[in-house]
């Protein structure tokens, strides 16, 4: 998202809205870690990772005039970059997310260092169930399913990490700035850190509704297409493909009310590799 209007005035995100559904699991930290950048590292290397994947519409933000968009996201929790001054940045790494619309493709990848792609979001949602699904020029390449939704009346705080990932102090990207006319060379590339204490200072969001679904009703897939169906993405998508979950651990929707500017995001440290995807 742009953080900043034209005459430098933060947006008020407090109108805002999202709806977001997730599918936590686990899987092998052997096939996870081949979408790290080598700079980052999990806190528990013995354990198998956990990942999340997440459909997420947002709505009313005042930087699009009241409009919104969809996201289709994949987390890896539990990783770790300890930069050269020895401070230890701990949370979850964002390999690749997509979008329908180019404003916050643009500004997301430009001023923050998100590695957003394109794609077409569809999706639907009932009272007890969610579907969503993301294509490209009318080909499909990923599903996500709940059934059995019910809502859950709790107080206690949630977060999208399950605990058992490790420590979870905010959001780490890895930017990546091709130089022009010299393939393989980067312009600019290093790690970036969004803390979560920082955007919760900036913005409240508040915790409208959150629904659980059973494991056994949660399901999502990745259908490989080749260089002729998805040009720009195939290649992508069969990486992520062939990460297989050993289990699903968690799975639900949670409404919200507020949100952030992203403007606690920072670069970290100078880094040394490129991106897996």
């Amino acid at each position: 998202m742009a953080q900043t209007n034209h005459l430098r005035r933060r947006w008020d995100g407090s109108k805002s809205s999202s709806v977001e559904a997730y599918i936590t699991f686990k899987a092998s930290q052997n096939a996870v870690k081949t979408l790290l950048p080598d700079v980052f590292t999990f806190q528990e290397p013995t354990k198998d990772a956990f990942m999340t994947l997440a459909p997420k519409e947002l709505a009313n933000l005042e930087w699009l005039g009241g409009r919104g968009y969809r996201l289709y996201s994949l987390y890896i929790h539990g990783v770790r970059y300890a930069a050269a001054d020895g401070t230890t940045y701990n949370g979850t790494y964002i390999p690749v997310l997509w979008e329908d619309l180019a404003d916050p493709i643009i500004s997301g990848r430009e001023e923050l260092g998100y590695p957003k792609l394109f794609a077409d979001l569809d999706i639907t949602q009932t009272v007890t169930s969610y579907d969503a699904k993301a294509s490209w020029k009318g080909t499909t390449f990923s599903t996500f399913k709940l059934n059995g939704l019910r809502e859950i009346r709790e107080e206690s705080p949630w977060r999208l990490a399950p605990k058992e990932a490790g420590i979870d102090d905010g959001t780490l990207l890895y930017r990546y700035v091709p130089a022009v006319g010299q393939p393989g060379t980067a312009d600019a590339e290093y790690p970036v850190f969004i803390p979560a204490a920082e955007e919760a200072k900036r913005q409240a969001v508040t915790l409208l509704r959150r629904f659980s679904a059973p494991p056994t009703q949660s399901i999502f897939s990745w259908h490989q297409g080749d260089s002729r169906l998805l040009p720009t993405l195939h290649h992508i998508v069969q990486q992520i493909g062939h990460i297989r979950p050993l289990e699903i651990v968690a799975a639900g929707v949670v409404e919200k009310k507020g949100m952030g500017d992203l403007s606690s995001a920072r670069r970290i440290d100078k880094g040394a590799a490129v991106s897996k995807l």
